[in-house]
C-alpha cells in the first residue's frame, strides 16, 4: 500500500506541482522514476488490481510537463514558480546543446534508414523520451538550486535502490543484480547506478555544512556493496579508477586519504571469495571467455561500421548480423557503448556522441575556472557540484567501454546537469562582475546590486 501512495503522491507533484508551481517538478519526478524504476523494485506490489510494474506512471508526467514548457516558453500560461525569471535571465545554448541536438537528429535518421526498422522502434522509442525530455530540461533548469534538486533526486534514488538490493542480499540471501539485472539492466549496468552515486555522494558531502553532511558518507559502504553484489568487474574497475579525479577535485585531500583507506578495508571485508576471484579475473583477461567474446565482438563492430560509415546498419540492427560475422552466439552484443552506436548509427553518430562527452567536460572545466579565484560558501558549493558530475561521468564512459548502454538514464542526467551549470556560469559572468566575496549566489533574485570585480566568461 505505501509504494501505490508514493507512486500516487509524486505523480500528483509531477503533475499539479508542473502547471501550479514551475516544470520544474515535472523533471524532478520524471528523473526520478528514470532513475528509481519502481516498476523493477516493486513489481510484486498490486492493489485493487493496479500494479506497479505498469509502465504508465511516468507518461502522465512527461506529457504534463513537456506541455506546460512549450504554453510557458510561448508565454501562454507561467507557472507560479516561473513566474519571476533569474537575475541574470534564462542561459543561452552552448555548444554542447548544439552537439546533442545534432546528435539527436542523426540517431533519428538512423531509425529511418535502418535494415530493419520494426526491430528498431522500442529502441528509438527509448532514445525519443531521452531526448524529448533531456531537451525541456534544458528550458526549464535555469538556476544551480535547481539542479541541486536534480542532483539529490537521483542521489537518493540510487541509495534507495542500492538498499534495497542489500536488504534482499541479508533477509534472504538473494542476489537480484547477479540473476535478472534492475529495470531492463543487466547485473554490469545496473552496477554503473551505484557506482556514478558514490562520487555523488562524496561530493554531496564536501559541498555541505550542517551536520546531516556525514550520512552522505555513511551510505557509501552500502553502494559500495551493492556493486560488489553485481559481480559486475567493470563497475568495479570503474569505480578504482574514478577514485584518482576524486581526489584531485577534493578539497580536503588528507581526509580523502584517510576514506580511501578505510574504503579499501571495508571493500575486502565485504567481498567474499566469489567476489574476490570476480575481480582478480581481470588479470587473466586472455583465458576468460567473456573478454575474449568481448574482443571478438568490438572487432566485428569495427568492421560493421567501415562498412557503413554514415548510417551504420541501424539502432540495435547490428546484433541481428553479429553471428554472421563472426561472434560466438545469435545476436550477441558489441558490449562497448562507443563500438555499438559507431555499428548501429555510424562514426557519424560516434563523432557526435564522443563531441558531446567531451564538450560537457570542457564546460566543467570552463566552470571551475571561472569560479577558481573565489571561495565564498556558494562558489565552493558550485565547485562541488561540478566535480561530482564530473567524477561520475568520468566513471560512466570508463566502463561504457564494456558495455552497450544506450538507454541508461543516468549518465543522460548528469551530462544535462553538467551542460546547464556550465550555460548557467556563463549566463552569469556575462550578466554582471562578480560581489568582492565571490561570485553572486546563482539563485539570487533580480535585482541584484551593481558590483565591480571581472570575472571571466566561459566560451
Amino acid at each position: 500500500m505505501k509504494q501505490l501512495v508514493f507512486m500516487a503522491v509524486t505523480m500528483f507533484l509531477g503533475t499539479a506541482g508542473t502547471v501550479v508551481l514551475s516544470p520544474v517538478y515535472g523533471i524532478a519526478v520524471y528523473y526520478m522514476y528514470a532513475v528509481l524504476r519502481p516498476q523493477a523494485i516493486w513489481d510484486w506490489v498490486e492493489y485493487s488490481g493496479l500494479r506497479l510494474s505498469e509502465e504508465n506512471w511516468s507518461f502522465p508526467v512527461a506529457v504534463v510537463t513537456l506541455a506546460v514548457t512549450v504554453l510557458w516558453r510561448l508565454k501562454l500560461w507561467t507557472p507560479f514558480a516561473a513566474s519571476t525569471p533569474p537575475w541574470y535571465g534564462n542561459p543561452k545554448l552552448t555548444r554542447s546543446h548544439v552537439l546533442f541536438l545534432a546528435f539527436t537528429a542523426w540517431i533519428s535518421l538512423t531509425y529511418v534508414t535502418a535494415r530493419h526498422p520494426d526491430v528498431s522502434w522500442p529502441y528509438f522509442l527509448e532514445y525519443v523520451k531521452i531526448f524529448a525530455m533531456f531537451l525541456c530540461a534544458t528550458l526549464v533548469l535555469r538556476t544551480v538550486r535547481e539542479l541541486w534538486t536534480l542532483y539529490f533526486v537521483v542521489l537518493a534514488c540510487a541509495v534507495y535502490i542500492a538498499y534495497e538490493i542489500n536488504f534482499f542480499y541479508f533477509s534472504a540471501g538473494w542476489l537480484m543484480l547477479a540473476t535478472r539485472g534492475y529495470g531492463g539492466l543487466d547485473n554490469n549496468g545496473a552496477a554503473l547506478i551505484f557506482a556514478m552515486a558514490v562520487p555523488l555522494c562524496f561530493f554531496a558531502w564536501e559541498a555541505s555544512a550542517r551536520w546531516w553532511r556525514w550520512a552522505y558518507l555513511a551510505v557509501i559502504p552500502i553502494l559500495l556493496h551493492a556493486v560488489l553484489l553485481s559481480f559486475s568487474r567493470g563497475a568495479m574497475l570503474s569505480l578504482c579508477v574514478t577514485a584518482v579525479p576524486m581526489f584531485m577535485r577534493a578539497r580536503n585531500k588528507r581526509f580523502v586519504g584517510v576514506i580511501y583507506a578505510i574504503g579499501a578495508c571495508l571493500v575486502v571485508a565485504m567481498a567474499g571469495k566469489e567476489i574476490q576471484e570476480r575481480f582478480f579475473s581481470i588479470s587473466n583477461h586472455g583465458m576468460d571467455e567473456s573478454a575474449n567474446s568481448r574482443k571478438v565482438t568490438w572487432g566485428i563492430a569495427i568492421q560493421m561500421a567501415n562498412e557503413n560509415p554514415l548510417f551504420g546498419m541501424g539502432i540495435r540492427n547490428s546484433n541481428l548480423y553479429t553471428f554472421q560475422y563472426g561472434a560466438d552466439m545469435e545476436g550477441r552484443t558489441i558490449h562497448s557503448q562507443y563500438l555499438q552506436t559507431a555499428a548501429d548509427s555510424g562514426w557519424v553518430a560516434l563523432a557526435l556522441y564522443v563531441g558531446l562527452l567531451a564538450s560537457a567536460f570542457v564546460g566543467l572545466w570552463q566552470t571551475r575556472r571561472a569560479l577558481r579565484p573565489y571561495t565564498d560558501p556558494e562558489t565552493l558549493k558550485i565547485k562541488s557540484l561540478a566535480a561530482g558530475l564530473e567524477c561520475a561521468l568520468v566513471l560512466f564512459c570508463f566502463g561504457a567501454l564494456f558495455l552497450s548502454l544506450e538507454h541508461f538514464e543516468m549518465p543522460y542526467i548528469c551530462v544535462l546537469m553538467a551542460v546547464q551549470l556550465h550555460a548557467i556560469t556563463r549566463a552569469v559572468a556575462a550578466k554582471l562582475n562578480p560581489a568582492p566575496s565571490g561570485l553572486p549566489p546563482l539563485t539570487m533574485p533580480y535585482p541584484y546590486p551593481a558590483v565591480s570585480r571581472p570575472v571571466a566568461v566561459p566560451s
